[in-house]
C-alpha cells in the first residue's frame, strides 16, 4: 500500500472499521514507514483531545441527553405534590430509627462504648 492509500484508511483504522485484510495492510505499512506513523499520531490526538473542535451548543446537549434517557427508560420523572414530601420523611424516619437502635445497643454497660469485660482504666 502506498502512502496515500493509508491516509484515507487512517481514520476507519482508528475507530477499528477496517475488514481484517485492510487493516493488516495499515498495519504493515505503518511498521515501515515513519510518515505515515506520525500522520496516524496527529490524527489520534485531534481525534481524542478535540480541543479545537467547536462546543456542541446547549441545545444539542439536551437533545443528547434526552435521546440517551428515552432509550434508556428513563425520563424526567415528574413527582406528584405528596411523593416528595413522603420520601423525605421516610429518610428521617429511617435514619431516626437507625440511631433509636444504636444507642439501645450501646447503652447498656459492658457494650461499646463502654469498657469491655476485663478491661482496666
Amino acid at each position: 500500500m502506498t502512502c496515500a492509500e493509508i491516509e484515507h484508511e487512517l481514520v476507519a483504522y482508528h475507530f477499528d472499521a477496517l475488514s481484517d485484510d485492510a487493516r493488516r495492510g495499515v498495519e504493515a505499512h505503518l511498521c515501515e514507514c515513519l510518515h505515515c506513523v506520525r500522520a496516524y499520531v496527529e490524527l489520534k490526538r485531534a481525534v481524542e483531545t478535540g480541543e479545537s473542535a467547536p462546543r456542541p451548543s446547549a441545545a444539542a446537549r439536551a437533545r443528547l441527553r434526552r435521546a440517551v434517557a428515552r432509550e434508556l427508560g428513563v425520563g424526567d420523572r415528574k413527582w406528584s405534590w405528596w411523593e416528595r414530601p413522603l420520601a423525605v420523611a421516610v429518610a428521617a424516619a429511617v435514619v431516626l430509627a437507625a440511631g433509636a437502635t444504636t444507642r439501645i445497643l450501646t447503652s447498656a454497660p459492658g457494650t461499646p462504648p463502654h469498657a469491655l469485660p476485663g478491661w482496666k482504666r
